[in-house]
């Protein structure tokens, strides 16, 4: 079927893009591209007011489409901004939406979308709402800490994160998120305590998570499980392991992430690859030239990117 033209109106300059009442009127009718949402973009209060007073009217299916479809045009494009739209998707009566939400809403540094994500991990009825909000907090903890001055939000966000992480009566899911992003506070030794009981925990989910975790506190107190964990027979747990030796940065990591580098399992190669690069240095480098002359095409890019990145670690 051919895509409808969207019409102009009088009023608007030639070429001049979708507009918000194109937006909703493509919605609407049920049948609608990613091109048909452009409109949405940069709202003005009164606009997303009245986005708003419509979005309940449109079936699930349509509400779940257009938030899937705003993430990918917010990727693609610097200059489109769906943060408003987005904000009243969280109020969705489908858990579904309010979770793709808070994942489309990765950009959004705002105090309100903190206080809403604080909400929401703590009281949504969903486990995978509550989830979701978890993880995105960490990134608001990493801006905190980064402000010196801001201790207020830094021990709320910490508390609500480590209150989750601890709660046994929480579902799996929870706990793991909230593992994994309360390690930004990974000075705290209660922090190391945690992962630690997490690592040692039967349930591979609770291993994989402890591992990204690690990497996340900076710590290389983990550098010598993380090594062993390259070699695993999981590829989830190499995988996690690569991706935390690369975060921590330790030098002393960079022969295991050889031969994971040469992993049979594609993506513990290409996250290896990418600790190397992270990593850097003359040995870093020395590794990657020498898998180059003989890696997969697939791997190419990858190899190719962490020697820039390495280049520039010591540049």
């Amino acid at each position: 079927m051919e895509p409808t033209s969207i019409p102009t109106s009088p009023d608007s300059p030639p070429n001049s893009g979708p507009t918000l009442a194109d937006a909703l009127s493509a919605i609407g009718n049920g049948s609608f591209h990613a091109s048909d949402l452009k409109g949405l973009s940069d709202l003005s209060r009164e606009q997303t007011a009245e986005f708003a007073r419509q979005w309940s009217a449109f079936p699930e299916e349509s509400r779940v489409r257009v938030v899937q479809l705003l993430d990918e045009l917010a990727e693609g494009s610097v200059e489109l901004t769906f943060s408003r739209p987005l904000r009243v998707a969280l109020d969705d009566p489908s858990s579904a939406v309010r979770q793709l939400a808070i994942d489309a809403l990765w950009e959004d540094q705002s105090s309100e979308l903190r206080e809403r994500l604080l909400e929401l991990a703590t009281s949504d009825e969903s486990q995978d709402v509550r989830a979701a909000a978890a993880q995105g907090l960490a990134r608001f903890a990493d801006a905190a800490l980064s402000d010196v001055g801001d201790v207020e939000v830094q021990d709320r966000i910490w508390t609500s994160l480590f209150s989750l992480a601890k709660d046994e009566s929480q579902p799996y899911i929870v706990r793991r998120r909230a593992l994994e992003s309360v390690a930004v506070f990974g000075s705290r030794p209660e922090v190391f305590e945690l992962i630690r009981d997490a690592y040692d925990a039967y349930d591979p989910g609770f291993h994989a998570g402890a591992l990204y975790a690690m990497g996340r506190t900076l710590d290389k107190r983990w550098l010598d499980i993380l090594v062993r964990e390259l070699e695993s027979e999981d590829a989830e747990m190499r995988y996690e392991a690569a991706r935390a030796s690369g975060a921590i940065g330790e030098l002393g990591a960079i022969p295991g992430l050889a031969a994971a580098a040469l992993d049979e399992d594609s993506e513990v190669r290409q996250e290896a690859i990418m600790a190397l690069g992270r990593i850097g240095g003359p040995g870093a480098e020395r590794v990657l030239r020498r898998l180059a002359e003989s890696a997969p095409t697939p791997d190419q890019e990858a190899i190719a990117e962490a020697l820039g990145e390495a280049s520039d670690e010591f540049a």
